[in-house]
């Protein structure tokens, strides 16, 4: 989509700034508490429910994705959509502080683990309240062939950072004086206070006014308009099939380092190689798809990053079958689950080229609100779902669990390649 005319180039160089700023300290923030990894870590340290260990992950995304379409029809009537995400700054900030506080003071298992559900699931929910707004200003302030570069820098940066928190991670977590779960409220407060000047510099964009639907809608008659969508729009049904795949595919997620940790006999310090693994492979590939994604567009993004996914999968699913059948032994194995965490590295770019970026040149200015709140809020039904992995886990085993994200991703590949690339429209 277009930027305004009248908005000029110095203030797109300045909102480029800002926006890259806010993604790097945000990465930086992120990759302290690490959901797949060290938030699954500190709840399976609380209870041995596969169920509850799978949903962290899913939490993260589904909080954030859930309420937008709810939100999406005030949303929509806003011509400056800064207000909104200033708001939800607030509520996540304070959550957060109150996790920490939480996660120190406490002591019983059980009220410990309820506290965390709570108030991590009103801290991501609290965030989902600001996306709409995040994505309306990017798309009126940065233009659609400068935003795969503007996601790559955000990543790269922020990747770079990430690995000095994941040194400090594992610094924090190995302390002596800091036993469990004292080393996770630290690192819990430490992400609250990083993601103050993240925010911060995001609400410092000068959003220029944008379109706006005028007639009032409820909140029930904008759940019929998203159902008319998926009914009438055919791009949008293909594209949200792709990405309702791809996102149940996730559920195997958190489970590459829970198979190392129960089943390859990793220990709590091999988190860090994880994390710093996983990062390293972000760099190096953060930049090839930011260009990628500005001179080929974002449908080869998401095809790419479908056939990644089905080949992390794959290997997972080799990696289970070899250690079953030649019953492998020995402080080596931890180290064999290391090309499950490289690979998906290497494809988290895509997660946003492919997802609300590619969506933004598919969809008309004004209806912004309400295709991605409808496509973000089924996406977070999905993401939840995706929890049920430890369930799966428990019934079928790793390999079922992998072997279905397999078939997922390579479904979603098949839908994509229908899809069309707006560009060439323009």
């Amino acid at each position: 989509m277009n930027l305004p005319i009248t908005y000029p180039k110095q203030e797109v160089r300045r909102s480029f700034t800002l926006g890259i700023v806010n993604g790097v300290v945000f990465q930086f923030a992120t990759r302290l508490i690490d959901p797949p990894l060290i938030l699954t870590w500190f709840v399976s340290q609380l209870t041995s429910s596969n169920l509850l260990i799978g949903l962290v992950a899913p939490l993260q995304s589904a909080g954030w994705l859930l309420p937008q379409i709810f939100v999406s029809a005030h949303i929509q009537r806003m011509q400056r959509k800064m207000p909104s995400y200033a708001l939800a700054a607030v509520v996540r900030v304070l959550c957060w502080m109150l996790l920490a506080t939480t996660v120190w003071l406490v002591d019983d298992p059980r009220w410990l683990l309820a506290s965390f559900f709570i108030l991590y699931t009103i801290a991501n929910m609290g965030a989902g309240l600001g996306g709409l707004a995040f994505f309306d200003v990017i798309a009126k302030t940065i233009p659609a062939r400068r935003r795969g570069r503007f996601f790559a820098w955000r990543q790269l940066l922020g990747g770079l950072l990430g690995l000095a928190a994941a040194w400090i991670a594992t610094l924090i977590l190995n302390q002596p004086g800091l036993a469990f779960p004292r080393g996770h409220a630290v690192l819990i407060a430490l992400y609250c206070v990083v993601t103050l000047p993240a925010m911060a510099s995001f609400i410092m964009i000068h959003e220029p006014p944008g379109p706006t639907v005028a007639q009032p809608v409820t909140s029930r008659q904008q759940l019929r308009r998203a159902g008319q969508l998926l009914r009438d729009d055919g791009v949008f049904c293909r594209y949200m099939a792709v990405r309702l795949s791809l996102g149940l595919a996730g559920i195997a997620l958190p489970f590459y380092g829970m198979y190392a940790k129960n089943v390859l006999g990793a220990p709590g310090g091999m988190v860090g190689v994880y994390i710093a693994v996983r990062v390293g492979a972000q760099l190096l590939s953060t930049l090839p798809w930011g260009r990628m994604s500005d001179r080929y567009g974002n449908r080869l993004v998401l095809q790419l990053s479908n056939l990644g996914r089905g080949l992390t999968a794959l290997l997972a699913l080799a990696l289970v079958s070899l250690v079953s059948l030649l019953h492998l032994q020995g402080t080596w194995l931890p180290y064999l689950a290391l090309p499950l965490f490289i690979l998906d590295g290497a494809l988290l770019p895509t997660q946003v080229l492919a997802g609300g970026n590619f969506l933004i040149e598919l969809v008309p200015d004004a209806e912004r609100p309400l295709y991605m709140g409808s496509a973000n809020t089924l996406l977070g039904v999905i993401v939840l779902l995706s929890g049920l992995g430890g369930l799966m886990v428990d019934l079928v085993g790793f390999a079922g669990l992998f072997t279905l994200t397999l078939c997922l991703c390579l479904l979603a590949f098949g839908w994509a390649l229908k899809l069309p690339e707006p560009r060439k429209a323009d």
